[in-house]
């Protein structure tokens, strides 16, 4: 896909990742949209992004009325879902609560971000939705077992609706990369992390989905960061 001219929609804008893509965007001629929780978090958000928007996917009310507004007001050609939570702990001893509330960030918030923006997207030719799922899509973990449930759920959902919208002319690139520094497991929605090894750049993963997105893949695997 074209980068150059085209508005993608980052959720996530204002965590390392997501910043990174908007000032890799926002770099090759894109126009970006970013969405941050609150207004605090909207600081965080990169200068380059021409609009700062406020998306909590915790909240279903907010990604309707997030929705609403980008059906009626803009032409937007890529969506990148670049938010998330991460949790640590054994399965049983995790809560339901805990399970409940990573599960609708990482999967049915941006699930029901994505479904409530088609009728834009399909308007928006090309269109495109790049998820970043993660190593966990492709492979469980212990001691993460929320975790990996929640983000193996949005990559079920992807697959299907990929299917689903393939005549509609929406394109759907999926992200695993392995472990990044984004600083994210040191701020844990529950439990603590592990140690893990030193991991990737922000900066090297964020070059590699925009390659995939110029590319037009289908599947970024572990293997490809």
């Amino acid at each position: 896909m074209q980068i150059y001219g085209n508005t993608f929609l980052v959720v996530g804008a204002s965590g390392v990742l997501g910043g990174a893509i908007t000032r890799l965007l926002t770099a090759k001629g894109a126009r970006v949209l970013g969405t941050a929780t609150s207004n605090e978090s909207a600081n965080r958000i990169p200068t380059e992004a021409a609009v700062r928007l406020l998306l909590d996917l915790e909240n279903p009310a907010s990604i309707r009325v997030l929705s609403d507004y980008l059906v009626q007001g803009e032409n937007i050609q890529g969506v990148i879902l670049a938010a998330g939570r991460v949790g640590f702990g054994l399965a049983s001893e995790t809560s339901h609560v805990d399970a409940a509330r990573i599960t609708r960030i990482n999967y049915l918030g941006q699930a029901q971000l994505v479904a409530e923006l088609k009728p834009l997207l399909t308007r928006s030719q090309p269109a495109l939705v790049a998820a970043i799922t993660g190593v966990v899509a492709e492979k469980s973990f212990p001691s993460m077992a929320a975790y990996c449930a929640s983000k193996q759920a949005l990559a079920g959902w992807l697959a299907s609706v990929a299917l689903e919208w393939r005549k509609d002319g929406v394109q759907f690139l999926e992200a695993r990369p392995g472990h990044t520094e984004t600083g994210l497991a040191s701020r844990p929605m529950f439990g603590t992390a592990p140690a893990f090894p030193v991991g990737m750049s922000a900066e090297h993963v964020a070059q590699a989905i925009v390659a995939g997105i110029e590319a037009d893949a289908k599947v970024l695997a572990s293997s490809d960061f």
